[in-house]
């Protein structure tokens, strides 16, 4: 039997014992029926994995995209990290607000339900991905919004996006040449994830290795990790991983200095991290911040009681510091 269904009647029911001399303490208690409805309905929406709207073909590659049922603007695209998939945004696509906001997701090449294409992979390849999707998913001039790698990846698109109104990447600490900054991540001795901060950069990794990276996107101890967040963790292409190594390496002449692009972008950008992040060193982001023009509140906003996937872990802060962002676009 439906247990929704169930609370449901029970609290139509509670409605007309009101007017009748029932135990006070039992009509108090069905009166907390709507907010038990309300928890359902979020753990039922958010714990399920999404379902792609269509596949789009962008340079022969099929490339999943999902959409939300929302239309107002400014469009969102939403770019999903390493080793992951646009699953991790599925508490921000069956949210209230997606429900109201047009909001976009694809999976990468050699992520989740799109194809492999390992002949092709660059940081330069996925750049292009990103930026012929929001074409085609018609959100080209609305806010790219991109977690971990996927924040590198948009900042990378930005030359091909010139209509976009900004960008919000969080967990993402703006890569290239930067001799007067902290290091962009933490090592294995900083993090309390250990050896598991390099595994994004290691192409063959074993189930334990996946199981261990997966929950250093977590703060220490969280576990509402869904078993679907590992098995995304096990079907990603482990050549996507060789690709960051090749760019960290300075083995692909595609990848572009991010560390000069947000210096000298001129749209608006936020950058967020959580305050246990096993990955980001944020005295990076902090000492980076006062050198991005355009950078939302002048500083990096940083989320307590969260890890590096701020958008899983506190995805109701997360959605009203991308409110406050987009109110600020122009």
């Amino acid at each position: 039997m439906d247990i929704k269904n169930t609370f449901l009647k029970l609290f139509k029911n509670s409605q007309s014992l009101r007017s009748k001399r029932i135990n006070k303490p039992f009509i108090g208690i069905l009166s907390l029926l709507p907010c038990l409805m309300l928890a359902l309905d979020v753990n039922a929406s958010t714990a399920q994995q999404l379902i792609p709207s269509r596949d789009l073909n962008i340079n022969g590659v099929r490339v999943s995209a999902y959409e939300s049922q929302g239309t107002k603007g400014p469009g969102i695209l939403l770019i999903h990290g390493n080793t992951s998939s646009a699953n991790s945004f599925s508490k921000i696509m069956n949210s209230r607000f997606a429900k109201h906001h047009r909001v976009t997701a694809i999976d990468l090449p050699g992520y989740g339900k799109s194809d492999d294409a390992t002949a092709l992979y660059s940081i330069g390849f996925y750049a292009d991905i990103i930026a012929k999707a929001a074409v085609e998913l018609d959100v080209d001039n609305g806010v790219m919004v991109g977690w971990s790698l996927g924040g590198d990846l948009v900042l990378q698109a930005s030359d091909q996006l010139p209509d976009v109104k900004g960008y919000f990447i969080f967990g993402t600490s703006p890569f290239g040449v930067a001799p007067d900054l902290p290091t962009p991540f933490l090592n294995a001795d900083e993090s309390y994830a250990g050896e598991a901060v390099s595994y994004g950069f290691s192409p063959e990794l074993s189930d334990n290795q996946i199981h261990d990276y997966i929950n250093a996107f977590f703060r220490p101890g969280y576990r509402g990790i869904p078993e679907y967040m590992y098995d995304d963790g096990r079907r990603t292409d482990p050549m996507t991983r060789a690709t960051l190594l090749k760019a960290i390496m300075g083995q692909d002449p595609t990848l572009q200095d991010e560390i000069a692009i947000v210096r000298s972008m001129t749209t608006p950008i936020a950058m967020l991290a959580g305050d246990q992040d096993a990955i980001v060193r944020p005295e990076f982001m902090h000492a980076l911040a006062p050198q991005m023009p355009t950078l939302y509140r002048s500083k990096t906003i940083i989320v307590k009681n969260s890890g590096h996937a701020i958008h899983w872990e506190r995805p109701k802060v997360f959605i009203a510091h991308l409110r406050r962002f987009i109110r600020t676009l122009h």
